[in-house]
């Protein structure tokens, strides 16, 4: 397998990110600080202007007032000669320290002679000129000397106010004032302000980019600490993948590397100690396979067997790798046979162990003498037999019968098996009513008790069909709990034509059919085993010779 190629290392990276996001963050601090500079400084000049155009007002209105006053009394007594030095006084103390705010002053008629000019400064517009300019004081604002005034034009305004002795308006006092000092005083702050600003901008642009280096030189001491136990890490890793379960990570740093190099230090353990258990379980698995098996390899073949007047056919299936059911039959003389049915307490390995010994049991007994072969002694060959295996008792429960066709009998014993059923067979051949082999007695192994067996025998008729199953048949649950039971099973079975040998082997598959879609595909907790024996006269074959056949889940 090829190594992975690395990319970007982490350090880079995280460099990178860093000087980006410290850059950012000093870009955008720099930008709002000078934009909120320029703001306070437009909103100061705002104030600084708005200040000024209430001062300039404030006073414009002062020499308005002071100059109506002034040249109220000659116009009464039509001194007219003294009005335009007034006038004159009035433009000179302006000039010297108030930036030529006042730009000249006119001094009107009134009735008879309403607007014909009295007395004037240079510089004051004309007749026509002052007329027009008149109609803008019309909506302009006032004060609460009467005092009005309109702007012009850029920077010109215009003053008016009524010449009044007591409520008498013996004139008409009209003055123009320029704003022009105040703009350069505001656009020489501007510029100061600007400066300011620029130097403000120029020492955050400063501290901006020592803050970024720092930030920079800080992340790529970061990120090279950094990139050190996570090449470690990485390192650790391919050695792993490579195979090398025993190197070690250094644990030494508090922060999250050092779980992380802990957590790899505690997967390398893991890993080894799955490695070896999961060796042993393949061994184990070997093992069980090449049990079931041997175990397989003693059943009989699914196929019909037929001995003279006796046809036999079962099936077994054990609930794990090996099983504790087993079934065996031999093949006596005179067209006899010898069926046994077991099933060991539990399944698996143990259970398989037990099933062999009563199998071993079995062949060891038909070997001697098989005179000796009755199913009482068949039952005690297999309880000495499993009593002597380990030290705590091994339990079996088992049935056993020899069937005689030549008598048309059926001698059977049982030692705590479920009890066997006999189906009659009725017209055409047709499966009828059942009835039980009602023999129970004590399951075979148990040191503490005496083996009791029950034995009995019955007479046979022809066509009748022998049943023998295990506990884990009628015992299969489906995904509900409940359980397959004894009443489905004569069902399963009653009904069904036995024409031929054929038609026994189909009983069979049918009743294991049923079954399984009964169990909607539950797992099953039991060994399971179906043995069928037709006593079938009419449809003989001569005898063979006599066979051990052995059968074990």
């Amino acid at each position: 397998m090829r190594p992975a190629r690395a990319g970007v290392p982490i350090s880079v990276r995280l460099i990178v990110a860093t000087s980006i996001v410290v850059a950012a963050t000093v870009g955008a601090a720099t930008l709002f600080a000078h934009r909120a500079i320029t703001d306070i400084t437009d909103s100061q000049i705002a104030a600084r202007r708005e200040a000024g155009e209430k001062s300039i007002t404030r006073a414009s209105e002062l020499v308005v007032q002071a100059v109506a006053s002034a040249v109220a009394w000659p116009l009464v007594n039509n001194v007219f000669s003294d009005v335009k030095p007034v006038l004159d006084a009035a433009i000179s103390e302006d000039h010297p320290g108030h930036e030529d705010r006042v730009q000249w002053l006119v001094v009107q008629d009134v009735e008879p002679k309403a607007g014909e000019i009295i007395a004037q400064t240079a510089n004051a517009p004309g007749k026509a000129e002052l007329a027009d300019l008149q109609h803008k004081l019309v909506g302009g604002g006032s004060n609460t000397a009467g005092v009005v005034h309109a702007w012009i034009a850029d920077t010109q305004w215009i003053y008016g106010a009524d010449i009044k002795i007591g409520r008498t308006v013996v004139g008409k006092l009209r003055m123009g004032v320029s704003t022009e000092g105040l703009d350069r005083e505001l656009g020489a702050s501007i510029d100061k302000t600007a400066q300011i600003a620029h130097q403000s901008r120029n020492g955050a642009l400063l501290v901006s980019l020592l803050v970024l280096a720092l930030g920079v030189v800080a992340s790529a001491i970061y990120g090279i600490q950094l990139a050190r136990p996570i090449r470690a890490l990485t390192a650790q890793a391919e050695r792993i993948a490579a195979g090398d379960l025993e190197s070690r990570v250094a644990e030494g740093r508090r922060d999250e590397l050092g779980v992380l190099a802990h957590t790899f230090n505690v997967m390398s353990d893991e890993i080894r100690r799955l490695l070896i258990e999961q060796a042993h379980k393949a061994s184990l698995e070997r093992e069980m396979s090449l049990a079931r098996q041997v175990q397989q390899a003693m059943l009989p073949p699914e196929t019909l067997d037929q001995h003279g007047a006796l046809k036999v056919v079962g099936y077994c299936m054990p609930a794990s790798s090996c099983g504790g059911d087993w079934w065996t039959y031999r093949k006596l003389p005179d067209g006899r046979m010898l069926l046994v049915v077991g099933d060991a307490t539990g399944h698996g390995m143990h259970s398989a162990m037990v099933a062999a010994t009563a199998r071993g049991a079995v062949e060891a007994l038909s070997a001697i003498d098989e005179r000796l072969v009755t199913p009482e002694q068949v039952l005690r060959a297999i309880d000495s037999g499993i009593r002597q295996v380990g030290d705590h008792n091994v339990l079996m429960t088992a049935f056993a019968a020899v069937f005689d066709p030549a008598a048309g009998t059926l001698h059977y014993a049982n030692a705590g098996q479920n009890f066997p059923y006999v189906f009659s067979l009725g017209q055409a051949r047709v499966i009828g009513e059942a009835s039980i082999i009602a023999a129970s007695g004590n399951p075979l192994g148990d040191r503490t008790i005496a083996v009791e067996i029950r034995r009995g025998s019955r007479q046979l008729r022809p066509g009748d069909l022998f049943v023998g199953f295990t506990d884990g048949l009628v015992e299969r649950a489906n995904r509900a709990g409940q359980l397959f039971g004894d009443r489905r099973l004569r069902k399963a079975l009653s009904g069904a034509s036995l024409a031929d040998g054929a038609a026994l082997v189909t009983l069979r598959d049918r009743v294991v059919q049923v079954l399984e879609r009964y169990a909607e595909g539950a797992v099953a907790d039991d060994d399971i085993t179906l043995v069928l024996c037709q006593f079938d006269p009419d449809q003989a074959e001569a005898p063979a010779q006599t066979t051990l056949r052995r059968g074990a889940a």
